[in-house]
């Protein structure tokens, strides 16, 4: 009886047309599944190849900032080549910052694309700073703010060797023109970098009436430029360049726009700027005692204070 009854089912038009539906309805199920599989899977590899050819270029304009940012701020200081990490999520690019101090490099310590500009630094007493990589952090002082006590750190510069070479940072009693700072130095003191006055009246009253550390600036804070190129090749146009990085910071999207179209519209305040009008107000120098030893009875001279120090092979 049992083998009648399957026989039944076997030739029964309903029940082959059930099983038939609902095979039809798994087979599609199962094709719309590997169907949606494939093209996610293709969505995703297509993204992730974009985002890959499109992140390198989005991380190069970000570096140009902020590279932008450091043509114009900080004494003395420069930036080494970017190391690039593309990733899909948490690209990234590092570079060693350094000075230059007789021709040679030394090490700031590594920054990246996200690094805060502004530094933390040790200061066990006023006008005594410190990285935290151990170097000594020079400071300036405007020359229209009055403080409490002014930094005269030429007057330690006996202690030294005389085979080394003292970086210095030098803060003048008023605005002099290039030329004019050139006079300033001893001849065989080469300008490295040139400290700008490119505050507004309302910069500098603020500064008048705060509290020390906030009346003076770090030597990565102060806004200038330098007299040579990275490597140490005097520059041609110091000024020109300069301002050519200043011009691209305020044209071009990025963190730093607002603050280099403030800093433009302060320099360009009087006219152009160049080599004959530009205001300086301080400046980096390097050499050995018995040349520094020169400037300590300049009266143009209002503060100084010490960076790195180096032995000199030369």
């Amino acid at each position: 009886m049992k083998d009648n009854h399957e026989l039944d089912n076997f030739f029964s038009f309903e029940n082959n047309e059930k099983n038939l539906i609902m095979e039809a309805k798994r087979k599609s199920t199962i094709r719309m599944a590997c169907i949606s599989g494939l093209v996610s899977l293709l969505v995703l590899t297509l993204i992730v190849v974009v985002k890959l050819q499109v992140t390198p270029w989005l991380l190069n304009k970000e570096l140009i900032a902020q590279e932008t940012y450091y043509d114009v701020h900080g004494a003395n200081l420069f930036i080494g080549p970017w190391e690039e990490s593309i990733q899909v999520i948490g690209s990234k690019a590092t570079a060693p910052q350094y000075k230059l101090v007789d021709g040679r490099p030394v090490y700031r310590g590594e920054i990246s694309n996200d690094s805060n500009p502004l530094e933390v630094h040790l200061s066990p007493q006023e006008y005594e700073t410190y990285s935290y990589l151990g170097g000594k952090v020079m400071h300036f002082i405007h020359p229209e703010v009055t403080v409490n006590q002014v930094p005269d750190e030429l007057k330690n510069i006996d202690v030294f060797q005389n085979h080394q070479v003292i970086e210095m940072g030098l803060s003048f009693d008023r605005a002099y023109t290039l030329d004019e700072v050139r006079d300033i130095l001893p001849k065989d003191l080469p300008l490295q970098w040139a400290w700008m006055d490119a505050y507004s009246d309302e910069e500098v009253d603020s500064l008048q009436t705060s509290e020390s550390p906030a009346n003076h600036f770090t030597e990565n804070e102060v806004i200038g430029f330098s007299m040579v190129d990275e490597t140490g090749v005097t520059l041609e146009h110091p000024v020109k360049d300069f301002m050519e990085s200043v011009r691209y910071g305020k044209n071009h999207r990025g963190p730093y726009k607002k603050d280099m179209q403030t800093l433009y519209e302060i320099l360009t305040k009087q006219g152009e700027v160049d080599e004959t009008t530009v205001k300086i107000i301080g400046a980096v120098v390097g050499g050995k005692k018995e040349v520094l030893q020169q400037l300590q009875n300049e009266p143009r001279v209002r503060a100084s204070s010490i960076g790195a120090v180096v032995d000199s092979f030369k």
